[in-house]
């Protein structure tokens, strides 16, 4: 974020944005606060990999139809857009504490039925596995907007970067963990059984929550007054509103964004290249799935160590990636897959902790549930568009050219975010909305 931008107000954190973290709260990532709100992460985000697995299966054990499976994917993605700002807003409204209680054991509950009618009967209803898939992700969508908001409240503003590389570090091990405990559950009780260990995961995460003290203050000054709130809609004009005004903030979207243009190819679209140029089985293809996952986690280890938050350790993470993919499309072999998916490890948990600490940093915790999700709603926004044209780039022209298209666009908004400015963005620096 660049510190030339004349919005840019160069002033200490402590008196740019108000201290919300009450004194027991203090000792950081160390402290049991954050334990637990770590714990309840890393529970539901295995739990989240496990039905990313399980549900599909359910919903291709009973359609046999590819195109069913895409529609129950897609739900989430549907709802980011569809709730996302409006979920932003009553996230920024309503105390934080009950709202992630209430969706973990929400969301529980809603998988324990599922798993129930699918354990009983071969005959359950895809309507019912549709309508579940998308109330979960809506859910999801108020659940992210509240915990992202929240968590400047359980760490001081220095600790932000380590606690994201924490919570980073859970993703990664759920990314290699989650899909193999699902493999298991499911071979051994079916999808029945691999959702009920899912639902069982949400309340886990629930308990652990309602363990955070410092989400239970009651006291309201880092929010506006009831009698001076307006609408939803208002609240959410004015989330759009501090959003489009901070320009560096902006660029550092579009960079996140073209790092979304660049993992198409190391996603579904890594299966022709795969398959077609390495002639690899579905066996190995998921080798390298784990080694992503792998290198992320050793990257959120590392990270969790640092205490400054970086916007040229953000450009330095779509370059890498960016880089990693060119070579896999320039020479196609299994090395440079491999190299693909540990740049995609390595830069990715570098953009993701690095965007996501500057975010809660720059911005009060009033703003912060909406400016999460509007981030959230632009994001998920262009990932269908960037599936559907990555997958007829690489029929048109093969997986070897949707890798070198994919990475080039991460190198030029690399190099266009390093000519903004973006590079020499830092924790400290927030924006002035008093003016």
């Amino acid at each position: 974020m660049s510190e030339t931008d004349p919005t840019l107000a160069r002033a200490d954190a402590a008196t740019a944005v108000p201290s919300v973290v009450p004194a027991h709260a203090r000792k950081g990532v160390s402290g049991s606060d954050f334990r637990w709100f770590w714990t309840a992460y890393a529970v539901s985000t295995f739990g989240d990999q496990i039905t990313l697995v399980a549900l599909p299966l359910a919903v291709f054990a009973r359609t046999e139809s590819a195109l069913s499976v895409g529609i129950a994917a897609s739900m989430q993605s549907l709802t980011a857009v569809a709730l996302g700002l409006v979920a932003g807003a009553y996230a920024d409204r309503l105390r934080h504490r009950p709202i992630l209680i209430a969706t973990d054991l929400l969301r529980g509950a809603l998988l324990g039925a599922v798993a129930v009618a699918v354990m009983q009967s071969d005959s359950y209803s895809v309507l019912m596995l549709y309508a579940a898939a998308f109330v979960m992700g809506a859910l999801r969508v108020l659940h992210d907007a509240a915990a992202g908001a929240a968590l400047p409240r359980v760490v001081s503003g220095t600790d932000l970067l380590s606690a994201n590389g924490r919570l980073s570090g859970s993703e990664s091990a759920g990314n290699i963990g989650g899909p193999a405990l699902a493999g298991a559950l499911v071979a051994l009780g079916g999808a029945g059984l691999a959702l009920a260990a899912d639902a069982l995961s949400f309340l886990l995460s629930g308990i652990s929550v309602s363990a955070v003290r410092p989400l239970r203050d009651k006291r309201s000054h880092d929010r506006a007054p009831v009698a001076r709130r307006g609408s939803i809609r208002d609240d959410v004009i004015e989330g759009l509103r501090v959003v489009w005004a901070d320009r560096p903030f902006m660029h550092g979207l579009v960079l996140v964004a073209a790092m979304n243009v660049v993992a198409v190819a190391v996603e579904a679209q890594f299966i022709p290249y795969a398959e077609e140029l390495l002639h690899l089985k579905s066996g190995a293809i998921g080798v390298y799935f784990a080694v992503g996952g792998a290198a992320g986690l050793i990257t959120a280890i590392v990270l969790s160590r640092r205490q400054e938050a970086r916007g040229d350790v953000v450009l330095a993470g779509v370059g890498f990636f960016a880089v990693g993919v060119m070579v896999a499309g320039l020479v196609p072999s299994l090395l440079s897959a491999g190299v693909a998916y540990v740049a995609a490890g390595v830069g990715s948990v570098m953009v993701i902790t690095h965007f996501t600490a500057l975010r809660q940093r720059r911005f009060p915790v009033r703003l912060l549930g909406r400016v999460g999700m509007a981030a959230r709603t632009v994001l998920f926004g262009i990932l269908p568009l960037a599936h559907l044209g990555g997958g007829w780039l690489a029929g048109a022209a093969g997986p070897r050219v949707l890798f070198i298209v994919a990475a080039s666009i991460g190198l030029i908004a690399t190099a266009w975010g390093a000519a903004t400015g973006f590079g020499r963005v830092r924790m400290g620096d927030v924006i002035d909305l008093t003016g």
